[in-house]
């Protein structure tokens, strides 16, 4: 069943309508904007596979920010510890005191071969007989930033819903590569999991003027 936009249409307006609001995560660089707006939904924070409210995946980007916004994270599980070979094979030494560890991180699309590292040519091979995805709706927010004291605030200024996602639409975009996969594949340098490898969130990852395309309704809020 498709969810309800009107509730989530409803909450945005009314965070809409607080104005600038501020960070209430200042230690998180990357995720304030994003953590800032879930909180004020309601949204526990969580790194789990459901969507974040009401059946919606939510995402939050900075006004005129032209960067990839992620679908969603996904690390590969074949094989079994997919990313630790993936680190050993192709990784890096990426900081000159942990000499014995590797990293990954790369950009790699389904329309062209990525060099990675000036080592290693990747590219995505899309797999058209196995429907493994799981997303259906999702709301895309914008925000204008400011600084008062040193801290930022934010005003959530528009948004758009996305209903419907058409799986077929995902592996067109993804062989014609306007979808791309982030992989980043860390690693811990300390405690019990020391060498083992840490996904930071490797996606897929999309421009939002090709979000549309992938999903059959579309509603703009401002």
């Amino acid at each position: 069943m498709m969810p309800d936009s009107n509730k989530i249409i409803s909450e945005f307006q009314r965070i809409k309508a607080l104005g600038f609001v501020k960070n209430k995560r200042i230690n998180n660089k990357d995720g304030g904007i994003g953590n800032t707006f879930e909180d004020h939904l309601g949204v526990s924070e969580n790194n789990k596979k459901d969507p974040d409210f009401e059946g919606f995946e939510v995402k939050t980007q900075r006004e005129f920010n032209s960067s990839y916004i992620t679908l969603f994270s996904k690390s590969p599980t074949n094989p079994d510890g997919a990313n630790a070979i993936l680190k050993d094979k192709f990784g890096e030494v990426r900081d000159p005191q942990f000499p014995e560890l590797k990293k990954l991180y790369a950009s790699i699309f389904g329309n062209k071969q990525s060099l990675i590292y000036k080592k290693y040519y990747m590219q995505l091979k899309v797999d058209r007989d196995n429907s493994l995805l799981k997303l259906k709706s999702m709301i895309v927010v914008a925000a204008e930033q400011k600084k008062i004291h040193n801290i930022n605030f934010y005003h959530y200024k528009s948004a758009t819903v996305y209903h419907n996602f058409v799986f077929s639409n995902f592996l067109s975009a993804l062989e014609g590569g306007d979808i791309m996969f982030d992989i980043r594949i860390g690693v811990y340098n300390s405690g019990k999991n020391y060498g083992n490898p840490h996904d930071h969130g490797s996606g897929f990852r999309i421009k939002k003027e090709n979000i549309a395309q992938l999903f059959e309704t579309t509603i703009h809020i401002e």
